[in-house]
Protein backbone atom coordinates (compact mmCIF):
# COMPACT_ATOMS: atom_id res chain seq x y z
CA UNK A 1 0.00 0.00 0.00
CA UNK A 2 2.72 2.50 0.98
CA UNK A 3 4.68 1.75 -2.18
CA UNK A 4 1.72 2.03 -4.54
CA UNK A 5 -0.95 4.41 -3.26
CA UNK A 6 1.14 6.89 -1.26
CA UNK A 7 3.50 7.89 -4.10
CA UNK A 8 0.59 8.53 -6.45
CA UNK A 9 -1.52 10.34 -3.85
CA UNK A 10 1.28 12.53 -2.52
CA UNK A 11 2.56 13.42 -6.00
CA UNK A 12 -0.98 14.29 -7.15
CA UNK A 13 -1.67 16.29 -3.99
CA UNK A 14 1.56 18.22 -4.53
CA UNK A 15 0.48 18.83 -8.13
CA UNK A 16 -2.76 20.38 -6.89
CA UNK A 17 -0.80 22.62 -4.52
CA UNK A 18 1.43 23.64 -7.43
CA UNK A 19 -1.60 24.50 -9.54
CA UNK A 20 -2.95 26.66 -6.72
CA UNK A 21 0.40 28.43 -6.38
CA UNK A 22 0.54 29.10 -10.12
CA UNK A 23 -2.99 30.50 -10.06
CA UNK A 24 -2.29 32.69 -7.06
CA UNK A 25 0.94 34.00 -8.60
CA UNK A 26 -0.73 34.82 -11.91
CA UNK A 27 -3.83 36.39 -10.40
CA UNK A 28 -1.89 38.41 -7.85
CA UNK A 29 0.55 39.71 -10.46
CA UNK A 30 -2.30 40.64 -12.79
CA UNK A 31 -4.15 42.44 -10.00
CA UNK A 32 -1.07 44.36 -8.90
CA UNK A 33 -0.13 45.31 -12.47
CA UNK A 34 -3.66 46.42 -13.32
CA UNK A 35 -4.66 48.18 -10.11
CA UNK A 36 -3.77 51.82 -9.95
CA UNK A 37 -3.67 54.35 -7.15
CA UNK A 38 -5.88 57.04 -8.60
CA UNK A 39 -4.35 59.77 -6.45
CA UNK A 40 -0.81 58.81 -7.45
CA UNK A 41 -1.39 57.51 -10.96
CA UNK A 42 0.77 54.46 -10.29
CA UNK A 43 0.09 50.74 -10.19
CA UNK A 44 0.51 48.58 -7.12
CA UNK A 45 3.26 46.80 -9.04
CA UNK A 46 5.22 50.05 -9.10
CA UNK A 47 5.96 49.55 -5.39
CA UNK A 48 9.22 47.67 -4.69
CA UNK A 49 7.70 45.90 -1.68
CA UNK A 50 4.85 44.51 -3.81
CA UNK A 51 7.30 43.32 -6.47
CA UNK A 52 9.40 41.72 -3.72
CA UNK A 53 6.39 39.78 -2.42
CA UNK A 54 5.51 38.67 -5.95
CA UNK A 55 9.10 37.52 -6.42
CA UNK A 56 8.95 35.49 -3.19
CA UNK A 57 5.74 33.88 -4.40
CA UNK A 58 7.37 32.94 -7.70
CA UNK A 59 10.47 31.52 -5.97
CA UNK A 60 8.38 29.39 -3.57
CA UNK A 61 6.38 28.05 -6.49
CA UNK A 62 9.48 27.24 -8.53
CA UNK A 63 11.19 25.51 -5.58
CA UNK A 64 8.12 23.35 -4.97
CA UNK A 65 7.96 22.51 -8.68
CA UNK A 66 11.62 21.43 -8.62
CA UNK A 67 10.99 19.02 -5.73
CA UNK A 68 7.82 17.74 -7.43
CA UNK A 69 9.67 17.04 -10.70
CA UNK A 70 12.50 15.33 -8.80
CA UNK A 71 9.94 13.21 -6.95
CA UNK A 72 8.32 12.14 -10.21
CA UNK A 73 11.75 11.21 -11.57
CA UNK A 74 12.56 9.25 -8.39
CA UNK A 75 9.29 7.31 -8.66
CA UNK A 76 9.83 6.54 -12.35
CA UNK A 77 13.43 5.44 -11.83
CA UNK A 78 12.86 3.58 -8.54
CA UNK A 79 15.66 5.54 -6.90
CA UNK A 80 16.69 4.69 -3.33
CA UNK A 81 15.48 8.10 -2.12
CA UNK A 82 12.01 7.66 -3.62
CA UNK A 83 10.10 7.22 -0.35
CA UNK A 84 11.82 10.22 1.21
CA UNK A 85 10.89 12.36 -1.80
CA UNK A 86 7.31 11.03 -1.71
CA UNK A 87 7.00 12.03 1.94
CA UNK A 88 8.62 15.42 1.38
CA UNK A 89 6.74 16.52 -1.72
CA UNK A 90 3.23 16.72 -0.24
CA UNK A 91 4.40 18.50 2.91
CA UNK A 92 6.66 20.92 1.05
CA UNK A 93 4.18 21.80 -1.69
CA UNK A 94 1.32 22.11 0.80
CA UNK A 95 3.27 24.43 3.09
CA UNK A 96 4.54 26.44 0.13
CA UNK A 97 0.99 26.84 -1.12
CA UNK A 98 0.00 28.27 2.27
CA UNK A 99 2.86 30.77 2.13
CA UNK A 100 2.15 31.78 -1.46
CA UNK A 101 -1.56 32.14 -0.70
CA UNK A 102 -0.87 34.33 2.34
CA UNK A 103 1.41 36.54 0.25
CA UNK A 104 -1.19 36.72 -2.50
CA UNK A 105 -3.76 37.93 0.00
CA UNK A 106 -1.26 40.43 1.31
CA UNK A 107 -0.32 41.98 -2.03
CA UNK A 108 -3.94 42.16 -3.22
CA UNK A 109 -5.06 43.69 0.07
CA UNK A 110 -8.76 43.85 0.91
CA UNK A 111 -9.61 43.26 -2.74
CA UNK A 112 -8.21 39.73 -2.39
CA UNK A 113 -11.49 38.76 -0.71
CA UNK A 114 -13.44 39.67 -3.83
CA UNK A 115 -14.26 36.67 -6.02
CA UNK A 116 -13.33 38.39 -9.27
CA UNK A 117 -9.72 38.82 -8.10
CA UNK A 118 -9.51 35.02 -7.86
CA UNK A 119 -7.22 34.74 -4.84
CA UNK A 120 -9.66 34.07 -1.99
CA UNK A 121 -10.77 30.65 -3.24
CA UNK A 122 -7.20 29.49 -3.81
CA UNK A 123 -6.33 30.79 -0.34
CA UNK A 124 -8.99 28.52 1.18
CA UNK A 125 -8.13 25.56 -1.05
CA UNK A 126 -4.43 25.79 -0.14
CA UNK A 127 -5.31 24.83 3.45
CA UNK A 128 -6.55 21.39 2.36
CA UNK A 129 -3.12 19.83 1.84
CA UNK A 130 -2.06 20.64 5.38
CA UNK A 131 -4.99 18.83 6.99
CA UNK A 132 -5.63 16.06 4.43
CA UNK A 133 -4.15 12.74 5.49
CA UNK A 134 -1.35 12.16 5.65
CA UNK A 135 -1.23 15.57 7.31
CA UNK A 136 1.87 17.73 7.14
CA UNK A 137 2.58 17.00 10.81
CA UNK A 138 2.44 13.25 10.22
CA UNK A 139 4.66 13.61 7.15
CA UNK A 140 7.18 15.64 9.17
CA UNK A 141 7.35 12.78 11.69
CA UNK A 142 7.90 10.23 8.90
CA UNK A 143 10.55 12.43 7.27
CA UNK A 144 12.29 12.84 10.63
CA UNK A 145 12.29 9.08 11.11
CA UNK A 146 13.67 8.56 7.60
CA UNK A 147 16.54 11.02 8.04
CA UNK A 148 17.41 9.43 11.42
CA UNK A 149 17.43 5.96 9.89
CA UNK A 150 14.45 4.80 11.94
CA UNK A 151 11.76 2.52 10.54
CA UNK A 152 8.68 4.42 9.38
CA UNK A 153 6.33 1.90 11.01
Amino acid sequence: MMGVVLPCFNACSAGVSLGLMEAICARSAAWCAGTRHTHLGSALADLPTIRGYLARMRIQTDMARGLWLDTLQAIAAGRPDTMLRVLEVKAAAGESALEVAALGMRVCGGAAYRREVGVERAFRDARAAQVMAPTSDVLYDFIGKAVCGLPLF
